[in-house]
């Protein structure tokens, strides 16, 4: 059997190429003591007709890889790794140099790096790109979940959404962060049928007023997409769709619960800190135009 040597481009991700990042990524956050953002719930649902993962093999073994992210059509996120024995070797760099090149055939206008904020050899590579930066985000992290059984009354009615709903969370999510609609391309057939996903729409009376994703991992359940439309933010609303949410969260069983915000969401994070929940890491997010 030859063995894997060199550079991959591939359409979705395979279980065993799914376990080999699965182990680059432990060697290389314990080698360097970070959590790195490689958006596991994407990975392992990789459209089959699109190049989105780039690896890199010495002799079958996976030593670097990088992918990306097209959450929008004015951007890639890219991430990324190599095996601390096989740095300084221009590994990165090849798949850098792939990952680029797809995207300006996918006429990708810039490329947004997730830097983890206390890494030093990332922090280094993506200075010499000399890109801009963008912004930060906090890792946060709630390990123990305790809700009372019974919540106070609440005004919203929250149920998860359904397939004909994909127009409303696609409305609420460009209201409530401020984008085109157009860009909004992620809640397609196959994630709305993914019974890992769960999007979970607020209403108060028959008007949607919010909405909020969760992906349910094996061993977490993560949060993303939490948007009030905003003429009925700052009224207690989001206080009650994150109570909510924390209460299915719960029903499903003990887990910890994991999100991500804006370094200069003041009002996001204190609502976040009054749950419990604790910074783990912070990325750094720098823009390069192609």
């Amino acid at each position: 059997m030859t063995l894997k040597h060199g550079l991959y481009a591939v359409r979705g991700l395979s279980l065993n190429e799914l376990l080999e990042i699965e182990v680059l990524a432990a060697e290389c956050n314990a080698a360097d003591q970070l959590d790195l953002k490689l958006n596991w719930s994407f990975l392992r649902t990789r459209p089959k007709n699109q190049t989105n993962d780039f690896l890199y093999y010495e002799q079958g073994k996976l030593v670097g890889y990088l992918p990306i992210f097209c959450f929008n059509l004015h951007e890639a996120e890219v991430s990324g790794m190599v095996s601390p024995q096989w740095r300084r070797q221009k590994i990165f760099s090849r798949l850098l140099a792939a990952a680029r090149e797809e995207c300006l055939l996918r006429k990708i206008p810039s490329l947004l790096f997730i830097v983890e904020h206390s890494s030093a050899s990332g922090q280094a590579f993506v200075a010499s790109l000399q890109p801009d930066y963008d912004h930060s985000e906090y890792k946060m992290r709630l390990d123990r979940l305790m809700l009372p059984a019974t919540l106070p009354s609440s005004p919203l009615q929250f149920r998860p959404a359904q397939k004909e709903d994909r127009s409303v969370l696609t409305h609420i999510t460009a209201r409530a962060f401020e984008m085109n609609e157009h860009a909004v391309d992620w809640y397609s057939s196959s994630s709305m049928n993914d019974a890992a996903r769960i999007y979970y729409l607020a209403f108060l009376g028959d008007t949607c007023v919010g909405k909020i994703d969760v992906y349910y991992g094996a061993k977490e359940a993560f949060i993303s997409g939490f948007g009030v439309l905003p003429e009925y933010q700052r009224q207690g609303y989001g206080r009650q769709i994150l109570t909510q949410t924390l209460q299915a969260i719960q029903q499903t069983g003990p887990r910890p619960v994991v999100l991500e915000v804006e370094v200069k969401n003041e009002h996001a994070l204190d609502l976040y800190l009054s749950y419990g929940f604790k910074q783990t890491s912070r990325y750094d997010y720098y823009r390069l135009v192609l």
